[in-house]
């Protein structure tokens, strides 16, 4: 990136011909002999007053710009950056310091907001191959689609952020902030776990100690309402501390989950059959059910199960039986027999039977299985044939 006082050593230097006048040329030289940043803003703003469409104007927002970052003012800084973008929408140094201190801008506009955004593209990938500078685009990238409400373009530039940086906490703050607000229930844990780490992190890229208790108490807050109470919560910022992302396959137990897993502890005891049922199905309505048929269950066989006969086809020598489980007037299991069974069996049956999963159907819910009659048992023999009535002769 080139230096700001270059650039008006430059100007200065090209001399006259694209001046307005000799005074704004030496309101310039002046600016440049100026070694206080405050001083010089002064005499920038003469020069501003006097030239106020200077065709040098560019140049000049960069040494107000540089002045005032001199200066620590971060307020100013960024104001200074948005006018030089408003000259000079291509200016790379006005792109970076804007990027860099719109998140400090805590009601941008959305005026704001769109030149923040056009700003940080110029500074990810292709535009800028420094890798800090990078990570400084999609930061406000993040930042700017979180402010907006849009929760997954937001994760995915935080995500980005943490790959250039994997212990800078406070994108990992925002990142778990994210995925709070955004509701979604397969989110819950990998927010919990960002704020765990943005909370406890105390190596290079830590928050403040002042941050860390805010996010630690917003975590306290939530960990107790997704999980019921505080237990196993320091050995979630334990291990949030060591790493940026949850091992494959971590979770944390929901209240639902446990509500869930207490209530199958206890019909397991009572009613093993049902409860292995209860659990197939629970699997099959999830959002993953699919995947879940065909990675476990498709071409595999079923436990062994109990339930009740809703009916059976076709009439006299049935081979399609439709069975319920956990209600037994509602059809869960379709079972198709490779032979038929030799006779009915009255609706209300109670038969047990083993079968291989085939394919299941969401809505209306259905599991089609196949067995044969040797799986099944609980079906009434075969009624003894009628004997003839002979009636008697008369001679």
């Amino acid at each position: 990136m080139r230096t700001l006082a270059l650039s008006l050593l430059l100007a200065v230097s090209a001399g006259a011909a694209n001046w307005t006048d000799r005074q704004e040329y030496d309101l310039a030289l002046n600016v440049r002999a100026e070694i206080s940043p405050q001083k010089r803003i002064e005499s920038l703003d003469r020069w501003k007053s006097a030239y106020p469409k200077s065709e040098f104007a560019p140049v000049r927002q960069e040494l107000y710009l540089a002045a005032y970052q001199a200066l620590g003012d971060n307020p100013h800084t960024f104001s200074a950056a948005g006018d030089l973008l408003a000259v000079q929408p291509d200016n790379l140094v006005g792109a970076y310091w804007f990027t860099l201190l719109l998140p400090e801008a805590k009601s941008a506009s959305p005026e704001q907001l769109a030149l923040g955004e056009k700003a940080a593209q110029r500074l990810v990938p292709g535009a800028w191959p420094d890798s800090s500078v990078v990570l400084i685009g999609h930061r406000a990238l993040g930042w700017i689609h979180w402010q907006r409400g849009e929760y997954a373009p937001a994760e995915a530039e935080f995500l980005e952020c943490l790959k250039v940086d994997p212990a800078d906490a406070e994108i990992s703050a925002w990142l778990g902030t994210v995925l709070a607000l955004a509701g979604q229930p397969d989110q819950r844990v990998p927010a919990l776990w960002q704020l765990a780490r943005a909370a406890s992190y105390r190596d290079s890229g830590a928050l403040s100690d002042g941050l860390r208790r805010q996010y630690g108490e917003v975590l306290d807050r939530l960990y107790t309402a997704y999980h019921g109470d505080a237990s196993g919560l320091d050995q979630l910022r334990a291990a949030a501390a060591a790493a940026p992302f949850p091992p494959d396959k971590f979770d944390i137990e929901s209240v639902a989950a446990a509500a869930l897993r207490r209530q199958d502890e206890a019909l397991t005891r009572i009613n093993p059959q049902l409860a292995a049922w209860v659990r197939i199905r629970q699997n099959l309505e999830a959002p993953e059910g699919d995947k879940y048929f065909a990675d476990t269950l498709h071409n595999n066989p079923l436990p062994k199960l109990k339930g009740t006969l809703i009916k059976a086809e076709p009439k006299g020598n049935p081979s399609e039986l439709t069975i319920g489980l956990i209600d037994p007037a509602q059809a869960e299991i379709v079972l198709k027999l490779s032979t038929a069974l030799p006779n009915d069996a009255p609706p209300g049956t109670v038969v047990e039977f083993e079968g291989t999963a085939d394919a299941v159907v969401r809505s209306p819910f259905a599991l089609t299985a196949v067995s044969d009659p040797s799986k099944i048992s609980g079906w009434p023999a075969a009624p003894p044939p009628a004997h003839p009535v002979h009636k008697p002769t008369h001679k």
